[in-house]
């Protein structure tokens, strides 16, 4: 074996077997050139996002907080802190759907600042970045 050339072994070997070749290829249709695309339309995007169908986070925290700071007032002045809730359940209502509507309510952010709670305001006055004005008619 080790004086043996490399084509006496049997996988070296040539078959004579024809392999049959392949059709000849078949030249497609002339294919017109194809259209460059049409310009696009000008399609502007809002300045401002749209009226959210989901509620705001900072809006909805800010409600969540009126609630609880409300709750801590009431409880802990023994139920006089009731008379709180005159100005702070209209307000946090006002909350609950201005977190829908997706327009800015810088007045009612700081009426929340003044009377309902320092956070809860503040959360108002920093989501009204992402809103866009109420328009006036």
């Amino acid at each position: 074996m080790s004086g043996s050339s490399p084509s006496d072994q049997p996988w070296d070997q040539q078959s004579s077997a024809v392999v049959p070749s392949s059709p000849p290829p078949v030249p497609y249709p002339q294919q017109p050139p194809a259209q460059p695309p049409a310009p696009y339309a000008h399609q502007p995007y809002p300045a401002y996002p749209q009226p959210a169908s989901a509620s705001s986070g900072l809006y909805l925290a800010a409600a969540v907080l009126n609630w609880v700071v409300l709750a801590i007032t009431v409880v802990s002045t023994l139920g006089l802190g009731i008379i709180a809730a005159a100005w702070m359940i209209p307000m946090t209502v006002m909350i609950h759907k201005g977190a829908k509507d997706g327009y800015k309510h810088t007045a009612l952010a700081v009426c929340t600042l003044l009377f309902c709670g320092l956070i809860a305001g503040i959360l108002m006055l920093v989501d009204e970045g992402n809103r866009r004005p109420k328009p006036l008619a």
